[in-house]
C-alpha cells in the first residue's frame, strides 16, 4: 500500500509570505495543531505548530507567584501581538519531514509513530500534493 492511497489530496496550507496572523486564524478556525507552509511555487517549505505559539505566549522568566496572580488575558495577548504582522516564513520548522506519494505507507507510519502530527506528501518537484496523518489513515475504518 502506498501513501497516495491514504493521503488527503487537498491539504490545508498557508503561504510563507502570509502574515503570521493568517496562520493563527486558519489553525484556530480549523482546530489544527500544525499547518503546512508552501512558497509561491507550491513547494513545501515547512510547518508552523501550536507548540511554537505556546512558547511565544510564555511569560518572561523568572516569574513570582505575585506576578502570576496579577497577569491578565491582555498581558498574554500582548506577548503574541508583536509577531502577528511578521511573515509565516520567519517561524517555520524547515526540518519537518515529508514523504512521497509513491512511498510505502509503512514509511509514513514510522514517521507518524515518532510523534509527527501530519506529514506533507510532496512530488519529486517538492510541490505539495497531499497530507497524511494517523487520522487520515484511520478514517477508512467505519465504527
Amino acid at each position: 500500500m502506498k501513501c497516495k492511497h491514504y493521503m488527503l489530496s487537498a491539504p490545508t496550507y498557508v503561504l510563507d509570505t502570509a502574515p503570521l496572523s493568517e496562520a493563527v486564524s486558519v489553525m484556530v478556525r480549523k482546530h489544527m495543531q500544525d499547518l503546512m507552509v508552501i512558497n509561491d511555487k507550491g513547494e513545501f517549505v515547512g510547518t508552523v505548530t501550536s507548540f511554537m505559539f505556546s512558547k511565544m505566549l510564555l511569560p518572561p522568566e523568572p516569574q513570582t507567584p505575585e506576578d502570576t496572580e496579577r497577569e491578565t488575558a491582555e498581558d498574554v495577548d500582548n506577548r503574541l501581538m508583536p509577531y502577528l504582522h511578521r511573515k509565516v516564513g520567519d517561524f517555520i520548522d524547515r526540518d519537518h519531514p515529508s514523504i512521497g506519494p509513491e512511498e510505502p505507507l509503512a514509511e509514513a507510519l514510522k514517521l507518524l509513530a515518532k510523534g509527527y502530527l501530519r506529514l506533507p506528501v510532496v512530488g519529486p518537484d517538492r510541490k505539495l500534493v497531499g497530507a497524511l496523518s494517523s487520522l487520515t489513515i484511520l478514517r477508512r475504518f467505519r465504527f
